[in-house]
């Protein structure tokens, strides 16, 4: 065993120190794992050397490694979107996270009803990556909006904190509800703000704490969703990412990314942004799926500021 880690190790030695994809191998040729790496040779090495940070899976995953295959790219970001096509389409069995992106959510709310679903509806919402926050975020909003699913004590209590939301229509709270789950406009967080004022003022301050833990998570799903639609519904954005080449290159280069509705339509290695060549639009809006998820989300970590994408989309526009 010891033989055979050494010669993985001598063959990582010898890896660039540029950013790429590793694909760990088994006895059987089989990938059974996929990682990306700033620097090939130094995230590939460190498999190979005793640290007692690696976790039991880590451990069990080099135990059964025979072999390595590496694929070299020249950004980090080129590394996360090839990491992330090759999880979806492999599904390596050490891979959890982008490894299983059919079980991202759909919410289709024009039944009233809360169920998640696996394919999408022309009335749908989503996909959500959060998927266990669904029955809490939806319990939440039940509560609030004083659906008939609620218990007769809890709607005693909330109709007492809002009694303005008892007089809305039904279908008035669903399209409220649905707007939450799109990421549109919505007055549920002013309602949240109302619930909390009235525990306050009542000095329930146990109940209103742990209210404020369950809206101060809601407003984390939501901003992520407007983030998400934003992203995915602008007609021209632009990403850039820093080139890590080998040493001794010009370190002022980068590689832009030019995005239409959530998918790179072209990139492009140059000096700065302004030497950035952009082509015409030739995508057309669509709805997203379940796979575009985990693309859009690598990309829009690699944003630049809102000034520069603002003005990029002016220009092209």
């Amino acid at each position: 065993m010891n033989i055979h880690i050494e010669e993985l190790k001598r063959k990582a030695n010898a890896l660039p120190a540029t950013p790429g994809i590793y694909l760990m191998k088994d006895a059987h040729g089989s990938i059974v794992y996929v990682g990306k790496a700033k620097s090939l040779k130094a995230r590939v090495v460190s498999y190979f050397r005793k640290n007692q940070q690696h976790t039991s899976k880590t451990i069990r995953m080099v135990h059964n490694i025979t072999d390595f295959d590496t694929i070299g790219v020249d950004t980090e970001l080129d590394a996360l979107l090839l990491e992330c096509q090759l999880i979806q389409k492999l599904h390596p069995m050490y891979n959890r996270q982008m490894n299983h992106a059919a079980n991202y959510a759909y919410l289709d709310l024009s039944h009233h009803t809360f169920q998640p679903q696996a394919a999408r509806t022309s009335n749908a919402v989503g996909p959500f990556r959060r998927v266990k926050q669904l029955p809490l975020l939806a319990e939440l909003l039940s509560e609030t909006y004083q659906l008939q699913c609620i218990n007769p004590v809890t709607r005693t209590r909330v109709e007492a904190q809002l009694p303005l939301v008892k007089a809305l229509s039904e279908s008035d709270k669903w399209h409220e509800i649905n707007q939450f789950f799109a990421g549109k406009e919505t007055g549920f967080f002013d309602l949240c703000q109302q619930r909390l004022s009235y525990l306050t003022d009542h000095l329930l301050f146990e109940e209103a704490q742990k209210l404020h833990q369950r809206c101060k998570a809601a407003r984390s799903f939501y901003q992520e969703v407007c983030k998400i639609n934003t992203f995915w519904h602008s007609p021209d954005l632009l990403v850039t990412a820093p080139l890590l080449s080998k040493e001794g290159s010009d370190k002022q280069l980068i590689k832009c990314y030019q995005i239409q509705f959530g998918q790179i339509v072209h990139s492009e290695i140059c000096r700065g942004i302004d030497r950035f060549q952009p082509i015409k639009r030739s995508l057309e809006p669509r709805l997203m799926t379940n796979a575009d998820l985990d693309p859009v989300c690598i990309l829009i970590h690699f944003q630049d500021d809102t000034h520069m994408r603002e003005a990029f989309r002016q220009e092209n526009s």
